[in-house]
């Protein structure tokens, strides 16, 4: 083979790769935004009177996201820091994107926003229209939008922020060629993430449990308690009542326990009138002061109340493992979902 022909060969297979890789970075960069306007029926942090947003003529990033979801809240802690930072040349639009049926309640939603702090408009995407106008199967992710509403870059799931910020500044960069974008501060690596428990759910649906009768549907069924649990997974003892979206408790003294490691353990509950008490254990014990989450009290109980997340472990440094029960002692609940996180501070 002549060296011409070789080398023309090896430029040819060069640009392949480089494109590819371009296309994986910048999925959607040669295609118009299928959406040039957020529109929906509900929106927080709006101005008056106002149903959309325009996603022509500034640049701006999207971020989907959910308020039982725990990486959400961390991406959305970034979001707000960018928005502060780029205020000047940024416009930051949310998407509500909810996995629940009482996730679509504007009053659920309201307190959450309120709660987190956000300041940027938010849509509530109860109908999925914008989901799949992007066609984002993630939470979180990132859109950012040129000025002339084309999707310039996309990230999914929580991390890479410093990826991100760089496809920010790069689209602010070629928007306003002459502004001078604040200075880009990396941020010190301190934590780690280790290998992590997925998340569990516990409906008809998606859930699944240990004991060999499987969740029983739309009834109370007692379940007998099992010798031994496998790792991450969960298992029933008392009185349970699976449906499409739950399990319910049906009387005091039922029992879920669950085989995990993890840094963090979310639980997605509510209870199912005013107020539910649950007592938290781990491998038996106490949970260690150093390692309750923010909703477990020094007698290791949890209460709970409207539907949410509530923090049961978080570590700092290493994750736990071992076998979380949580014992019903005073009024039924509804448990949706555990979620892990697992990646120190």
């Amino acid at each position: 083979m002549k060296r011409s022909t070789f080398m023309a060969i090896a430029i040819i297979v060069f640009l392949t790769i480089l494109l590819v890789v371009m296309k994986l970075i910048y999925p959607d960069s040669n295609k118009e935004a299928i959406k040039t306007v957020l529109a929906g029926k509900e929106w927080l942090n709006m101005e008056f009177g106002s149903d959309r947003m325009e996603l022509k003529g500034k640049t701006t990033l999207v971020v989907f996201w959910n308020y039982t979801d725990i990486t959400s809240k961390k991406t959305l802690k970034k979001v707000m820091e960018w928005k502060g930072k780029y205020s000047a040349l940024l416009q930051v639009a949310g998407v509500h994107s909810p996995e629940f049926t009482f996730e679509k309640e504007i009053k659920n939603i309201k307190k959450s926003v309120e709660e987190l702090k956000i300041k940027f408009p938010v849509v509530l995407d109860n109908n999925a229209e914008l989901k799949a106008a992007f066609k984002n199967e993630a939470v979180p992710a990132l859109y950012i939008i040129s000025k002339e509403g084309k999707v310039v870059f996309s990230h999914s799931g929580d991390g890479d922020y410093e990826v991100s910020e760089t496809a920010i500044r790069e689209a602010l960069a070629k928007a306003a060629p002459s502004s001078r974008l604040p200075e880009f501060i990396r941020s010190p690596i301190t934590g780690l993430c280790f290998p992590t428990t997925l998340d569990l759910y516990l409906s008809i649906s998606k859930g699944a449990v240990a004991n060999k009768e499987g969740l029983v549907p739309d009834k109370s069924h007692n379940y007998k308690a099992i010798k031994e649990i496998l790792e991450d997974s969960i298992a029933l003892t008392g009185k349970f009542k699976a449906s499409k979206e739950s399990l319910g408790s049906d009387g005091t003294g039922a029992v879920v326990s669950l085989n995990f490691t993890a840094m963090e353990v979310n639980l997605v509950a509510e209870a199912s009138n005013d107020e539910a008490t649950l007592e938290v254990l781990l491998n038996g014990k106490p949970v260690k002061k150093d390692s309750k989450g923010k909703n477990l009290d020094d007698k290791n109980q949890v209460k709970l109340k409207g539907p949410g997340l509530y923090q049961l472990i978080k570590n700092k440094n290493k994750p736990e493992k071992g076998i979380l029960t949580i014992k019903n002692l005073k009024g039924d609940y509804r448990l949706y979902a555990f979620r892990f996180y697992g990646c120190s501070e």
